[in-house]
């Protein structure tokens, strides 16, 4: 399981709503810093979701430094104070990040307290892959399921002690933490 607060690169780009390469290149300037045990995993703290908004939005309009800038005020601000965040970048310029970023925290307050809630990996259940806590259903067939049409709804009614934001973790989960080993075949190839 990943450390409580802290997300994948990944993770940070699909509760932002952007490309895993907005990620990225702010990891590449500096902007944000990964954080967790010697860096091993690649994880980023929660305000980098209003990081990679801010940058999706604003783009080019901010420098670099304007984004370090922005990124190390972040920091210093619970969840909470994120939502209402307004940064200086420079004389009389303000980004009104909680306006941009404030869904996508909430988003990734939401989806970090599902995950850490409903989604384990346990050695000798599933062959250790993500499951639901307790059950013995994958993070990876539930995707499969939503993904091919079926709806959360079909889920909880086959399931029905399984709250709604476990399905919706494990989807997200699934899609930002690609399984290693051989693609699957689509159909027509």
């Amino acid at each position: 399981m990943v450390a409580i607060n802290l997300l994948t690169p990944n993770e940070v780009a699909a509760l932002a709503q952007t490309s895993a390469s907005v990620v990225e290149k702010v990891l590449e300037q500096r902007v944000l810093n990964l954080v967790g045990p010697a860096r091993k995993k690649r994880l980023l703290p929660l305000h980098a979701v209003a990081v990679a908004v801010a940058a999706k939005v604003l783009g080019r309009r901010l420098t670099v430094d304007d984004k370090r800038r922005m990124a190390r005020h972040l920091s210093r601000l619970s969840s909470a104070a994120l939502k209402t965040a307004e940064v200086e970048v420079a004389p009389a310029v303000v980004v009104h990040v909680g306006t941009l970023a404030r869904d996508a925290v909430e988003r990734a307050e939401r989806y970090v307290h599902a995950r850490d809630s409903f989604i384990e990996s346990v050695e000798g259940v599933q062959g250790g892959r993500p499951v639901i806590r307790g059950t013995r259903l994958t993070v990876s067939a539930i995707h499969g399921r939503l993904a091919g049409g079926d709806t959360i709804e079909a889920l909880i009614e086959d399931y029905p002690d399984i709250p709604r934001e476990a399905f919706e973790a494990a989807f997200l989960y699934e899609q930002t933490h690609p399984q290693v080993g051989r693609p699957s075949i689509q159909p027509g190839q």
